[in-house]
């Protein structure tokens, strides 16, 4: 990564927000390369939106936030600490445009993850924080080493991190993050609930530090990714959902497994160099969390801004008692030809519980069709069959189509994984035949 914005610096094709870098930023960051003092360098955020992925020319220019850093050594009551600060303007992030409008969906937010402490949200009363550690597996032998904090002032987004630059300063580390978080009202993480806050609170324990971030609001925004978009994506990583989700790609990104190697190494060597890509990756991260917190605020005001998401809607409208509201959503992302496998299963049984059998039925006939269509790895599921075969033998009295849909359950299930259905399956299928076989020679 040096060598390439070495090389890109030269030949001053180094960009900030797609203008070129000011003498002061760019001086900043020369010494950043070239320079190993322990104050470290700064790092120079980069990502790329899907346009400009597609295009030839990513490797030559480097599009970053426009951002100015300061740097200072901090001193606390516990000792100094190095302090750095990203002042981001909301304006070049996507989804935060209207940052003020994106509160009023806290309410809906708060309902559907059944977390009451988010209902009357307030921006600029959160605090966003994502840590860098000693090591992935938590406990008494892990530290924070990096800490990164950020919240909005005014029309830009302010980011702080603090850099443990050995351990005597874990104290003062975590002094000014307890001071910090004091003066917020909730927090805002991206799997902080059962990793970082928890991981913070030991460590302010071990060193007797006023202050329990446990104990403050909390929302941790990987729970609405999991309930909106698992089995959409390939996964819910915080990378992934800013791919996804704002077009946005990061070029070069340090890989969190390799984060305690490199500490490690610098504290061997004294070398701040090999850390920037960890600084880097730490502040993409915090501006991420205001992007993704503004996305689900918008979404619960407007869920067809992303109808891959109105599948999951459905689901938590229905778990919260609302049904019209959920089959509302459903059929939407059905009409939008975003519907998967499961947003069907769940509209199907919507509109049979409220008793609106032939809408049921039609649902019922389009997993069949997918069932048909589905490749020899994904097993199957003879829900819509049996929903179809109960639908003609109860409701129609039409016994020879209801056993059609039971005979083809029993095919399908056997098509489709490539080997013998289970015992439990076939038996009860056979039972439903042999009772429709029965019912159609007593109509006879």
């Amino acid at each position: 990564m040096r060598n390439r914005l070495v090389r890109a610096l030269e030949r001053g094709e180094v960009r900030s927000a797609g203008s070129s870098l000011g003498p002061e930023m760019r001086a900043r960051l020369e010494r950043a390369l070239t320079g190993s003092g322990r104050g470290g360098g700064s790092p120079l955020p980069r990502v790329y939106s899907a346009r400009q992925m597609s295009e030839p020319v990513v490797g030559k220019e480097r599009a970053a936030f426009s951002a100015k850093l300061s740097e200072q050594e901090l001193d606390t009551p516990m000792g100094p600490v190095m302090q750095y600060r990203w002042s981001v303007p909301l304006k070049e992030l996507q989804s935060v445009q209207d940052i003020d409008g994106a509160s009023e969906g806290a309410g809906v937010l708060s309902e559907l993850l059944e977390n009451p402490s988010i209902e009357g949200l307030d921006l600029s009363r959160i605090l966003y924080i994502d840590t860098e550690t000693t090591g992935l597996a938590g406990g008494t032998g892990t530290y924070v080493f990096l800490m990164g904090m950020g919240w909005l002032e005014g029309k830009e987004f302010i980011v702080e991190q603090l850099f443990m630059r050995d351990f005597v300063e874990e104290q003062a580390l975590l002094w000014r993050t307890a001071q910090l978080a004091e003066e917020y009202d909730i927090l805002v993480s991206f799997n902080g609930r059962r990793y970082d806050v928890p991981l913070l609170d030991t460590r302010l324990i071990l060193n007797r530090i006023d202050g329990r971030l446990g104990e403050k609001p909390h929302l941790d925004l990987l729970q609405p990714a999991r309930l909106l978009y698992g089995g959409i994506f390939d996964d819910c990583k915080l990378q992934t959902l800013e791919k996804e989700l704002m077009g946005q790609y990061r070029f070069g990104d340090v890989p969190g497994a390799e984060i305690p190697r490199l500490f490690f190494e610098y504290l061997t060597t004294g070398d701040a160099g090999s850390l920037l890509p960890v600084f880097e990756h730490n502040v993409l991260d915090v501006v991420t969390l205001l992007t993704l917190t503004a996305h689900f605020l918008h979404l619960c005001q407007k869920p067809e801004l992303d109808p891959r998401a109105l599948g999951g809607l459905g689901r938590l409208y229905s778990r919260r008692g609302n049904q019209e509201l959920a089959r509302e959503l459903l059929e939407e992302a059905r009409s939008r030809r975003k519907a998967t496998y499961r947003d069907l299963r769940d509209l199907g049984h919507l509109y049979k519980r409220s008793a609106d059998h032939s809408k049921a039925l039609e649902v019922w006939k389009a997993l069949i069709t997918r069932q048909e269509r589905v490749s020899h790895e994904l097993g199957f599921d003879a829900g819509p069959y049996v929903e179809a075969a109960k639908h003609y033998e109860h409701r129609k009295g039409d016994f020879e189509k209801a056993l059609e849909f039971t005979n083809a359950a029993l095919q399908q299930a056997t098509a489709a994984n490539g080997r013998a259905p289970s015992r439990r399956l076939v038996e009860e299928l056979d039972h439903r035949m042999t009772r429709l076989r029965r019912k159609l020679d007593q109509s006879a």
